[in-house]
């Protein structure tokens, strides 16, 4: 199904910096879907690059100074305006930018260090915010969505598979969470989920599906069940 996609990339390229928005919620696989899409972009002769909306979170020291850490992930804890002056750099010919490094074992910005980024023929810009960005800097535009109950599931596997392997990593921020209980670790997760990642899914996240040209459904197995025409694309 994933050719559909592609087949509408390649159309709509005609030889200028073309940009993909991929967003959906916390855990339901925009990474994944972003690389299956850069690997089949690549087999069609393009160059692509996958740049997470990360790059562009604020520090946590930022988010304590403003306020907001308790709201990390929602679009004001992101620096949407440089998100999309990176954007209008490769759009104006720009030929290479740099980014911050943000770290998931840090769950902060790595200090001093910066990603290299050649312009690419195709941008894949994936995160939780990625559709927060004017509709006019995005040639195309997905919202990738599963079953809620699903997503919680995701999230709470991959919490606690990140979590239990922080016991061999002294830096990670997980790593004082590694030999709680069970049950108090679920009630915990269960609890920054509700806080958290669900008010910024009902709240910021959902309401951008109306920005999407495509809207990919995924099964508990994150198969791809549809690819739909999004009310965008009306």
């Amino acid at each position: 199904m994933i050719e559909r996609l592609i087949e509408e990339v390649k159309n709509a390229h005609q030889g200028a910096f073309f940009t993909i928005g991929l967003t959906g919620s916390v855990a339901v696989g925009k990474s994944t879907l972003a690389d299956q899409l850069a690997m089949e972009i690549k087999a069609a002769g393009l160059t692509v690059q996958v740049l997470s909306t990360d790059a562009f979170l604020k520090t946590n020291e930022q988010l304590h100074q403003e306020g907001i850490f308790d709201e990390k992930g929602f679009p004001n804890s992101y620096d949407l305006k440089g998100m999309a002056t990176f954007i209008e750099n490769f759009r104006n010919g720009q030929q290479t930018q740099r980014t911050a490094v943000y770290s998931q074992t840090l769950a902060d910005r790595v200090p001093g260090k910066e990603s290299i980024i050649d312009r690419p023929d195709v941008l894949i810009l994936e995160g939780v915010v990625a559709l927060q960005l004017p509709k006019k800097l995005l040639d195309l535009t997905v919202f990738l969505e599963a079953d809620l109950q699903d997503i919680r599931d995701w999230y709470l596997a991959r919490n606690l598979l990140a979590t239990v392997k922080s016991a061999n990593e002294p830096n990670s921020w997980r790593a004082k969470y590694a030999d709680m209980p069970l049950l108090d670790f679920y009630k915990l997760a269960m609890g920054v989920w509700e806080k958290t990642n669900q008010q910024n899914y009902d709240r910021f996240i959902y309401p951008t599906k109306g920005k999407a040209d495509w809207v990919v459904s995924v099964d508990y197995y994150h198969q791809i069940q549809s690819i739909t025409p999004g009310t965008a694309k009306d």
